[in-house]
């Protein structure tokens, strides 16, 4: 049996709170909700998943991480990718697996982000701008489409 939405929690890895406090103070992220979003994004960019057991502080509640609507399909694109064998992961009664895979993916992106800090010898402000700047390289950043392109492959 499944808990109720508003009981559901979304833990932060203890290992990596002084990061998260950096990043939160020095990086422009006003939440910890924002930082876990964009450390999940690392971790799947850079395809680190990592399980931990100790959780820092309050978790934070599904509702409020969920709170930006790009956030719950985040979520479920993540867990829907791990496992594209099985469409049942978007079931309602396996948000909480789904919680799992993010929060593990977020914590591979808090270790990921960490490691470059330690190696480039640079703040985590630093790392993100970086991380980002080469991101949007990497794609050839942001490009035009038109409706055509958007709806290429809707057929109604």
């Amino acid at each position: 049996m499944t808990a109720l939405i508003s009981d559901v929690r979304v833990r932060r890895p203890q290992q990596h709170e002084a990061l998260m406090a950096e990043l939160r103070d020095e990086a422009s992220f006003s939440t910890f909700r924002d930082i876990l979003l964009y450390a999940a994004a690392v971790g799947v960019y850079f395809q680190r998943r990592v399980s931990f057991s100790a959780a820092a502080g309050d978790p934070i509640r599904y509702e409020t991480l969920t709170a930006p609507t790009f956030s719950e399909a985040l979520i479920g694109m993540i867990a829907a990718n791990e496992l594209a064998e099985d469409p049942e992961i978007m079931d309602s009664f396996r948000l909480e697996e789904r919680i799992t895979i993010f929060e593990e993916y977020a914590n591979g992106g808090l270790e990921y982000i960490q490691e470059q800090v330690n190696v480039r010898h640079q703040t985590a402000s630093l790392v993100v701008i970086t991380l980002v700047t080469e991101a949007l390289s990497a794609s050839g950043g942001a490009k035009p489409v038109s409706v055509d392109e958007l709806l290429g492959g809707v057929s109604w």
